[in-house]
């Protein structure tokens, strides 16, 4: 049977890492931009994969093989750094076709857990005040407005600041 894990991203997947952030975010980070947070915060990156529950292991090693059936394929990332002495989610993305299905939800839980394992007590993150699904979805998870920043994004747009305690 398959289920849905949670796991540390491996070096194998930042290519699918990218290429997520790349269809699901609005963004001008190039792929050197992600790789140099993922390389720098490895610890707080994670992926979600659908993994046969038999085959407990098969998703935690590095080079396990992607089965586009849906077998270990990265199905969504959630990207943690470290600022100002807080947890701080610099990117969250599922691929639409996962979307609903409470993979983003598992994704900002786990590492919201992983800031609190390393004593962070909050977890802050920025989000475009055009994006409505994603801000009702990090309210639904608890996150409080702090903010705005004006022109916080390259292309003039404001950024709403949240924060949630954990």
């Amino acid at each position: 049977m398959e289920e849905l894990r949670i796991r540390k991203a491996a070096d194998a997947d930042l290519q699918e890492i990218i290429k997520i952030w790349k269809r699901n975010i609005k963004t001008i980070n190039t792929a050197s931009d992600i790789a140099d947070l993922f390389y720098s915060f490895k610890n707080y990156f994670l992926v979600a994969v659908y993994s046969d529950s038999a085959d407990t292991n098969a998703a935690d090693t590095p080079s396990a093989k992607r089965n586009f059936n849906g077998k270990n394929k990265v199905l969504g990332f959630v990207g943690g750094t470290i600022r100002n002495g807080h947890g701080h989610i610099s990117g969250i993305a599922v691929d639409k076709e996962y979307r609903m299905k409470e993979v983003g939800k598992n994704l900002l839980r786990t590492v919201e857990r992983k800031f609190l394992a390393d004593n962070f007590d909050r977890v802050t993150l920025e989000v475009r005040k055009s994006n409505r699904g994603a801000i009702s979805f990090y309210e639904k998870q608890g996150y409080k407005q702090l903010y705005i920043i004006k022109g916080y994004y390259a292309d003039g747009e404001d950024a709403i600041v949240y924060e949630k305690r954990i």
